[in-house]
């Protein structure tokens, strides 16, 4: 009977408002019973619900733990001298730590009336705990592993939850056999799911982004902000076995909840998508892909940057202004696939890879070239696409210290390894959710890595999920997947497929894949041009709207940008007759000749040096010697040349084995 076992004895001394003291440590909040004997008797049972045990347990600290552990591991009861030896503290400290754990009831004292000291004094546990709490440590992380499967074929059918026997159509009298044939079969797990409510929904997915592995106090603290009850909501998903409410010991009593693998497996192909909140603004539904505007927008800052220049601020960052309008002469491609992220502008995505690239420095408080772009500017777009993402492949690797304005702060650069992994599963699964990926990733290379800690985990696990954000970013900046909103569904664009596969691209387009308007606006039929005449399009012409189809003004201004970003306008015109149902206008064809020659550029080198002499023949001997080691940038007369400031010295030791009398004015 209960009434005759140590802990009703111990709780029967005490008086009501005591006990309610404890049921309070207990974080029960109704008190059982109506009278002190079905009060105490009430507490006892909540005392051996695990779920209450767990997080009485969870609190304790190391010492207390080691303490617990101890006396549980010796049949239940130790010395006070034997604790103190165990744990290598003095009685009268190990004494404090005790009277915390009789303060929960876990345990109790009995005096040793025959000494005067109090080292032979007997701690013990209560008989109930001795058998519930258990002391298992977590090798190789096999807790993380829990198998629903194993834990069914343990159950009886009356031990099994109405709302999966009810899913799987268990009639009354059938054998538990029957359920079990089917209870994990996709269509039932899937309406097991589906008559969970939105919140409980919600905490699932949270536990399912941890990599289904999750700290109680880091879900509780979710479930609370988020106004709901941990003793309703956990409690609620253990019973559908959907999460387990596990604990082991590392130190101190670890309390995590964890997703069952049969679970995740069917999350993997199904996943929860989290309920949108009321009053957020939905997306409209649509599919996104960059294509190669990323690299477009690389030509037109370098040629932003010779024909503007750009400013620092004294802070040494970009000014606001410059933010606003170099995003203005840019393509707008679509980086909101973490809508949390706060605004990227992409000069700050752009500037790291140019300086990857060696093309721009600071000079004062300017961003200066400091290279000769155009041969850059004539590459292939799919030759400067793979140059680009080579670099940033290669950039984690490098041991550099630029200045701040070529870090990129706000996106960092990816990890190789993160993305191949990413590419992978994109690649296995055709079509996946982002948090899939998280799931995946999260839990390969963090849950089940050798160096795993609990202690450190949302710590690690934070830093984790940047990593994986940046790869994702930077996939999609890069136009190599496409992204289906509202859901963020993945998988690998044309541009990746070519990428990642090798696999040909569509370079033809149809006959009638563009419009050309008498005011030289051009409608363009994605389904009908290629991705190589759409980038054609935006390299040579202004981009009004895209909606569903794209509308373009073909303009002075926009021809001739084309022909600076180094585009061959036959190539253009070309692709316009070929696309176009109608001929090409003829004075759309004088117009276009007219522009694209003797474009008026005028050209303005710093960090130049002018060297003349009084005699073209002394000219001719110096040419002589220097012609061909790149110090001549232009020959401007027969007695001045324009040369490399860096080469000054070379050029005048050469002079001087000339015999000539060197006048250096700076």
């Amino acid at each position: 009977m209960s009434q005759e076992t140590v802990l009703y004895q111990e709780l029967e001394k005490l008086d009501l408002n005591e006990i309610k003291k404890i049921a309070s440590l207990w974080n029960i909040q109704k008190i059982p019973g109506k009278d002190k004997k079905s009060t105490i008797l009430g507490l006892m049972e909540i005392f051996q619900n695990e779920f209450y045990l767990k997080g009485v347990l969870e609190k304790f600290t190391p010492l207390q733990v080691n303490i617990l552990t101890s006396i549980l591991k010796n049949k239940g009861v130790m010395t006070l001298g034997e604790i103190s030896r165990k744990v290598n503290i003095p009685p009268i400290n190990v004494e404090m730590e005790l009277n915390v754990l009789r303060k929960y009831y876990l345990l109790y004292q009995r005096k040793n009336r025959e000494r005067l000291t109090n080292n032979l004094d007997k701690y013990h546990t209560y008989d109930e705990y001795l058998r519930l709490i258990k002391v298992e440590t977590n090798p190789k992380g096999e807790k993380f592993k829990f198998s629903t499967e194993k834990a069914l074929h343990k159950a009886t059918l009356a031990e099994l939850p109405e709302e999966w026997k009810e899913a799987v159509g268990v009639k009354k009298g059938e054998q538990i056999e029957t359920f079990l044939k089917n209870a994990l079969d996709t269509e039932f797990l899937q309406k097991l799911i589906d008559g969970l409510s939105d919140f409980d929904k919600d905490v699932l997915h949270q536990i399912y982004i941890h990599g289904g592995v999750i700290e109680a106090e880091t879900i509780r603290n979710y479930i609370t902000v988020n106004r709901g009850r941990f003793e309703q909501t956990i409690p609620h998903l253990t019973s559908l076995y959907l999460v387990r409410d596990l604990y082991y010991v590392e130190d101190k009593f670890i309390r995590v909840i964890v997703i069952p693998k049969e679970i995740l497996d069917h999350l993997q192909f199904s996943p929860i998508l989290p309920p949108v909140k009321k009053g957020t603004r939905v997306r409209q539904e649509k599919i996104s892909a960059n294509g190669l505007d990323f690299f477009l927008n690389v030509k037109k800052l370098i040629s932003y940057i010779s024909r503007k220049g750009l400013n620092l601020a004294k802070s040494g960052k970009i000014k606001q202004a410059d933010h606003k309008r170099t995003e203005t002469e840019l393509l707008s491609p679509d980086i909101e696939i973490f809508p949390e992220k706060s605004q990227v502008y992409q000069i700050e995505l752009i500037l790291p890879i140019l300086k990857l690239l060696g093309y721009v420095d600071i000079k004062g408080e300017n961003v200066i070239l400091v290279q000769e772009t155009d041969e850059f500017l004539k590459k292939d777009i799919f030759e400067i696409m793979k140059l680009v993402i080579h670099e940033v492949n290669e950039a984690r690797t490098r041991r550099l210290n630029p200045a701040e304005v070529f870090t990129a702060t706000e996106v960092p650069f990816y990890e190789k390894g993160i993305l191949d992994k990413t590419v992978k599963l994109i690649m296995a699964h055709g079509k996946i959710n982002t948090s899939v990926i998280f799931s995946h990733i999260i839990r390969d290379h963090l849950v089940f890595s050798p160096t795993f800690q609990i202690k450190t985990y949302e710590e690690d696990l934070a830093d984790l999920r940047k990593e994986i954000i940046s790869a994702i970013f930077y996939l999609q900046l890069f136009g190599l997947i496409e992204v289906e909103y509202p859901q963020r569904n993945l998988s690998l664009s044309e541009l990746g497929a070519h990428y990642f596969n090798h696999e040909a691209l569509v370079t033809v387009t149809e006959k009638g894949g563009i419009t050309i308007n008498p005011d030289f606006s051009i409608i363009a039929f994605p389904d009908r041009v290629s991705l190589n005449g759409i980038h054609l399009l935006k390299a040579f012409c202004e981009l009004k709207d895209y909606d569903r189809v794209y509308t373009f003004l073909l303009t002075k201004d926009s021809f001739q940008l084309g022909i600076l970003l180094g585009y061959d306008k036959e190539t253009f015109v070309q692709f316009l007759r070929e696309s176009s149902k109608a001929d090409l206008a003829q004075n759309l064809l004088f117009l276009l000749d007219d522009w694209g020659n003797n474009l008026p550029i005028v050209t303005i080198t710093e960090d130049s040096v002018l060297l003349r002499t009084k005699d073209s023949q002394v000219m001719e001997l110096l040419l002589g010697q220097i012609k061909g080691k790149k110090f001549v940038l232009e020959e401007v007369s027969p007695t001045g040349i324009i040369i490399e400031k860096s080469k000054v010295m070379e050029v005048i030791t050469i002079a001087e084995k000339l015999n000539m009398i060197i006048r250096l004015n700076r």
